[in-house]
């Protein structure tokens, strides 16, 4: 009987930055022993130098801001789809595939000995807090326990907003993307935000990258 894979890539910014750094340099080196086609690899390339231009923005001090962060943020789905494509083509079943580039690229197989990590069923319900200006800090309460303690296996809260005068008609309007982990607990806004309001979403997202359902929408002024 054949084993059965399977991949995780991460989705925290931080930690997929990581994760492409390392596979997509592997791809480009061994494209022709794995029978990646060229012109995956001419994309994932292009991919690669517009994403790591969008993170320097954001590294920068000179250049750090909001809005820099959400063009990054926006751009993450786009580059993770295309590091999914040539996995799911080209390498997860590729008996060529070394046991070391497997372990680089999260392939691992399905089943085995170890429990299956299910998706989060609890929502979370945001607290925002005030402590400058032009920003909100946040704590979460678990939906199931009304306590702070994420559900096990959490990894961390994806939070997706939008700052605006009237609230939005569904989440699909909010152009915003931030990851909540214990280091990640503030939004930083810009002076021309004040007056407004940020109108918020929040879901639990496993180690495994696998969401929860969205919590209800809860918002609060920018002064």
């Amino acid at each position: 009987m054949s084993t059965r894979n399977t991949f995780n890539i991460p989705v925290t910014p931080s930690e997929f930055d990581t994760y492409q750094n390392t596979v997509v340099p592997v791809f480009v080196a061994k494209a022709t022993l794995y029978g990646i086609l060229p012109l995956s690899i001419t994309n994932i390339t292009a991919s690669k130098i517009k994403w790591d231009a969008l993170c320097l923005i954001c590294d920068t001090k000179a250049t750090h801001s909001p809005g820099a962060t959400a063009n990054r943020n926006k751009f993450q789905p786009e580059y993770y789809d295309e590091i999914s494509t040539i996995i799911n083509d080209y390498l997860l079943d590729n008996i060529l595939i070394t046991a070391a580039d497997a372990l680089l690229f999260h392939i691992h197989p399905i089943g085995g000995g170890k429990t299956p990590l299910p998706a989060p069923t609890a929502t979370t319900k945001g607290v925002i807090a005030y402590k400058e200006p032009l920003a909100h800090y946040f704590s979460f309460f678990n939906s199931a326990t009304n306590k702070r303690a994420k559900p096990v296996g959490v990894s961390f809260v994806e939070l997706r907003y939008i700052t605006a005068i009237a609230p939005p008609t569904s989440i699909d309007e909010c152009t915003h993307t931030v990851f909540m982990n214990k280091k990640l607990r503030k939004v930083q806004f810009t002076s021309a935000d004040e007056g407004k309001k940020a109108y918020y979403f929040g879901r639990y997202v496993n180690k495994n990258g696998d969401a929860g359902p969205w919590g209800a929408m809860f918002s609060a002024g920018i002064v």
